[in-house]
């Protein structure tokens, strides 16, 4: 099966091929808090922290002699948050980022980059994981970022703002009320955790609806088969995932 993304015999689902190709167009755009040229950086440095020889998480890599290139577009603190969320994810604390934001970075632009610190996990744990050369990256897209951020975005159940979305794909949209605001009402916070910055939001739930379940099925009935596994299969190596990757949620 050869496609824009991966030459392989493996019988690869087309909605994987189609979102990690969005992915890569939108890593390579303009962002809300950070340029083309410093998305693709924070990619690129995801990479590089993920195959170096790891650092203990009280070393940040910015102070690290010959590490980091001195012309780097991303600041140290941005650098050291991308490594520090990559290899040590379980280390993080409230008094860490408390120490980094808004000090040292802006709430929004480390939301931008947890986006992007995830989603480049997710494709590039799939090719890893299938012994494929991780997607190539996309020359940066001129532009400049347009730091909207959500009306409403405040701070209630997670260290950063969220938003209050309207999620169709969790629960429909009630437009009897002229409003849509129904379906913000009952949509977990996974699904809201990373609102403050909504292209991040999207990009990582395109992403996760095309490898996982789509959000809308998350509470359906597990005995229905999705993509080539049962449900309850795909849960299985999910909590199991979960286990190994210490992810308690």
């Amino acid at each position: 099966m050869n496609t824009s993304l991966y030459d392989t015999e493996l019988p690869i689902r087309s909605e994987i091929i189609s979102t990690q190709s969005a992915a890569l167009e939108h890593w390579a755009s303009p962002g809300t808090w950070l340029t083309a040229v410093e998305r693709t950086a924070a990619v690129e440095e995801v990479r590089r922290a993920r195959d170096a020889d790891e650092l203990p998480p009280w070393i940040a890599p910015s102070t690290v002699e010959g590490l980091i290139p001195d012309d780097h577009p991303l600041p140290s603190a941005a650098i050291d948050m991308v490594w520090r969320v990559t290899n040590h994810l379980t280390t993080l604390t409230l008094e860490w980022y408390q120490d980094l934001v808004p000090s040292a970075l802006e709430a929004g632009e480390y939301v931008e980059l947890i986006g992007l610190i995830s989603q480049v996990n997710l494709v590039d744990h799939f090719a890893d994981g299938l012994s494929l050369p991780r997607p190539r990256l996309r020359q940066p897209i001129d532009g400049e970022p347009t730091r909207i951020t959500p009306a409403a975005a405040a701070v209630s159940t997670h260290w950063v703002p969220t938003a209050p979305i309207v999620d169709d794909s969790w629960q429909p949209v009630d437009h009897s009320e002229g409003t849509g605001l129904s379906a913000a009402r009952g949509v977990p916070n996974v699904r809201r955790a990373l609102s403050l910055v909504p292209p991040e939001r999207v990009m990582q739930w395109v992403l996760i609806d095309a490898h996982y379940v789509p959000g809308g099925a998350l509470g359906g009935d597990f005995a229905e088969s999705v993509w080539s596994l049962q449900r309850p299969q795909i849960e299985l190596i999910g909590a199991r995932t979960s286990a190994i990757n210490e992810c308690f949620y």
